[in-house]
């Protein structure tokens, strides 16, 4: 298998490198975060990647598989930890992560994955799990 640029990105988070996690991207790039919210062109794209980076002191993606299905694609299983800029830890999170690449690097990331919480989170019920844009289904 090339050299994946997927695999690339996650190395570049693994060391908190945003500028080379950036400049991995297509001119015109999409990305899709796990929580799905849609960032769409340079502009809003390198926003979401600086934020993420902004609140992390560590990362670990650990990659089970990997599959080039045909050119230009790239999916990825694997599990991520974090660990947050107060030292708080995060993870392990199974992660699938899609990516569509051109001559021109990557011009789509999707992220699917689910946070596994224990049933009673801080005394709150399962059903009142909440994502950045409200309650997250959680199946």
């Amino acid at each position: 298998m090339s050299e994946s640029p997927l695999r690339a990105f996650l190395d570049a988070m693994d060391a908190l490198d945003v500028e080379a996690a950036i400049s991995l991207f297509a001119p015109v790039p999409s990305f899709t975060t796990a929580f799905g919210e849609e960032a769409v062109g340079a502009e809003q794209v390198q926003a979401v990647i600086r934020e993420l980076f902004s609140e992390l002191r560590g990362a670990h993606h650990d990659v089970s598989s990997e599959w080039n299905p045909q050119p230009g694609v790239w999916i990825v299983e694997m599990t991520a930890t974090y660990e947050l800029t107060d030292f708080s830890e995060r993870g392990p999170y199974k992660r699938l992560v899609i990516a569509v690449t051109g001559e021109d690097g990557i011009r789509q990331i999707r992220v699917y994955g689910a946070h596994e919480l224990p049933l009673p989170e801080e005394g709150r019920a399962y059903r009142e799990v909440r994502g950045p844009h409200g309650w997250l289904p959680t199946l």
